[in-house]
């Protein structure tokens, strides 16, 4: 995160407003006889009381932190080693004091000791970037420990406020959040999540302000959710105005980014200082560079496969460049957003409109914009081209990626696009048919085994993907059968790939097997179907607490030719079966066709709309499970009965 401080002139004095606070080693009857958590009971542990309230001394933003956590299993005692990161930069923005912390250990309710952390269980350790970590080592801990810490951080950033999350990586069963408000500062507060609106125990007292919730899930991967964060129940705030006194008009208040204009203006001086709105050192750089071409997207494609081609990508993917433009040009290595900022420098120079778009990309946080200059939203940029008359969003995040391409936490609902004095949210849409299609045929080979010769296509960012797995795997020197699971009684053949992605948005890769068991068999069974992507369903959870994120719209198709060999007869094949949940937002059909001597099978997996809320998840389980038995199903093939 950018750190920048906000310089203000303030007549401030310090003030506290006192509530009643939790306490070292005063855990209630309940919380000591708790054994499992009622709505999650294969936690390990449990977060039983979390508590921050929040202050300002004159320019330092100070939180008193309270965590009362208790271990329920032996896999909970990972927990006893407890790490608090905080970001000290090359001016000590951040830090953290006054650490205390305990492990209370009870006999049938009745406290048997009370060890206290001494310092050399409690220390700090640089990480990277600028950030520490305070780390917390509990002495003899036991299933049924209660772990206590607590501790202050100050802050000197005060016009971003981190606020508070309410939801952590074990369930919370109490988790407040209260700060109060300077009378010479004013914030803009901002919510998220489906329990924050719904459920949130708010109060107001005299600038006083506090937000509870009770029983929270754990926050963990689930599958087809890994932007999870984007849905935690949280709180921040944002500097808007600021008290100042002049000896001429008195008391004032000053505005801070309290416009989409303002705050894009902020942003292009920022990237100005570091030099990307320059042309002359970009356009001597691409001096001897064939940039020609019958249309600005040619033009465009070359300019992007020039850096591509020529810097190397690395780093993290942020909106603010670490380099200036000519200490890039000369170090031909640069972050993502370092390269796509040259970029523009580029298509600018040869009178291409460009100018970049902030995201928030997903799982960073947000998963709709907020309608109100937060810069805390946006972590990462776009660019935005015109193109032959024609508008197209552009991105330089993925060295393998063709022109045009946009990484997939990147495809979003909204941006705040960049125009000096005209900056304003703009809707964001990619369009793109990232469907998948398999091929088979079976037969008999000369040897009288099994045979199977397929094809596996996939288009736009599904071939991508599989561009990218094919990479890893040959960069490992593993061969390609290691992308399939393993199964014994397979052989794979003759794998080929067909990388078309730059010239037809498809990469495909094809392949044989044999099944050596099948050799002169007098029952053949197998699946048609055989590496399908949804064979095995991927929900076995009995629970959900996220949303399903398919990420976008696509369907998986399959076409499978039988043909069945002379002395064979087919003894059993799938039924044809078709099925979806409410609303429609899957659908799955399985057609079986018997052709002469061929049978021919296909298959259709469609996600028509790919976010499906958690409270349809035990019909989309459902749902996933007959679609996995479906594509599991056998053929069974039989020698035919002497005449």
């Amino acid at each position: 995160m950018n750190r920048a401080l906000l310089s203000i002139s303030l007549f401030l004095t310090s003030f506290a407003v006192f509530s009643q606070t939790a306490k070292l080693g005063e855990a209630n009857q309940t919380e000591i006889y708790l054994g499992e958590v009622p709505f999650e009971p294969d936690a390990p542990a449990v977060i039983l009381m979390t508590q921050g309230e929040s202050k300002f001394f004159g320019n330092v933003f100070e939180t008193t932190y309270f965590v009362r956590l208790k271990i329920l299993t032996e896999v909970g005692k990972q927990y006893a080693d407890v790490r608090i990161r905080y970001y000290v930069g090359d001016k000590r923005y951040e830090e953290i004091s006054g650490v205390k912390a305990q492990t209370v250990n009870y006999v049938r309710g009745a406290k048997t000791e009370e060890i206290k952390v001494e310092k050399e269980g409690i220390f700090d350790v640089a990480v990277n970037n600028g950030y520490h970590e305070v780390r917390i080592s509990f002495p003899n801990v036991q299933v049924g420990s209660i772990l206590e810490y607590t501790y202050k951080k100050t802050d000197k950033n005060i016009t971003f406020i981190d606020g508070w999350a309410f939801q952590n990586n074990i369930p919370t069963l109490f988790s407040k959040y209260q700060i109060t408000m300077s009378p010479y500062l004013g914030y803009r507060t901002i919510g998220q999540g489906s329990n924050y609106a719904n459920k949130v125990e708010k109060t107001d007292s005299n600038g006083t302000y506090s937000w509870t919730l009770r029983d929270q899930y754990s926050l963990k991967e689930e599958p087809f959710m890994k932007n999870y964060r984007d849905y935690v129940d949280r709180i921040e705030f944002q500097l808007t105005q600021y008290q100042t006194r002049s000896s001429t008009a008195g008391v004032e208040w000053e505005k801070v980014l309290n416009t989409w204009e303002a705050l894009g203006d902020d942003m292009i001086s920022y990237y100005s200082d570091k030099g990307f709105y320059r042309s002359n050192p970009i356009e001597k750089e691409t001096l001897n560079t064939d940039l020609s071409g019958s249309s600005q997207k040619e033009i465009a494609g070359k300019a992007y496969y020039y850096l591509r081609n020529n810097y190397l990508i690395e780093g993290e993917d942020w909106i603010y460049p670490k380099q200036t433009l000519n200490q890039l040009l000369k170090s031909k290595v640069g972050t993502p957003v370092e390269m796509m900022l040259a970029l523009m420098g580029i298509l600018k120079s040869v009178g291409i409109k460009c100018d970049p778009v902030l995201i928030g990309s997903k799982g960073y946080g947000r998963s709709e914009l907020v309608e109100y200059p937060f810069l805390t939203q946006f972590d990462e940029i776009l660019l935005l081209t015109e193109l032959d008359g024609s508008l197209q969003f552009l991105d330089l995040s993925d060295r393998m990626a063709p022109f045009g391409y946009v990484d997939l936490d990147k495809h979003v609902s909204g941006g705040l696009y960049l125009q000096k004095k005209e900056s304003k949210l703009i809707p964001i849409s990619i369009r793109h048919n990232s469907n998948t299609v398999h091929f088979s045929q079976v037969r008999l080979n000369e040897s009288g085994q099994l045979w199977m010769q397929s094809s596996y296509r996939n288009y736009f960012y599904k071939g991508l993907d599989l561009a990218h797995l094919v990479d890893y795997k040959n960069k490992k020197s593993e061969p390609l059968d290691k992308l399939f699971k393993g199964e014994d009684d397979i052989e794979f053949r003759n794998f080929k790939v067909d990388d078309a992605l730059h010239e037809k948005n498809y990469y495909t890769l094809s392949y044989e097997l044999t099944f050596p068991e099948s050799e002169n068999a007098e029952m053949i069974s197998f699946r048609p179907l055989k590496f399908s992507t949804f064979s095995e369903n991927p929900f076995p959870e009995e629970y959900r607490v996220f949303p399903v994120d398919f990420e976008y719209p696509f369907a998986e198709t399959y076409n499978s030719n039988v043909l069945i060999p002379t002395g064979y007869e087919i003894d059993d094949y799938p039924l044809q079966e078709s099925f979806t949940i409410d609303g429609g937002y899957v659908t799955f059909m399985y057609s079986p066709t018997m052709m002469d001597n061929m049978l021919k099978i296909t298959a259709r997996f469609e996600v028509k709309i790919p976010l499906i809320p958690a409270y349809q998840y035990g019909n989309l389980k459902y749902f996933m499970e007959s679609v996995a038995s479906k594509l599991s199903e056998p053929v069974i093939l039989k020698k035919k009965s002497n005449p």
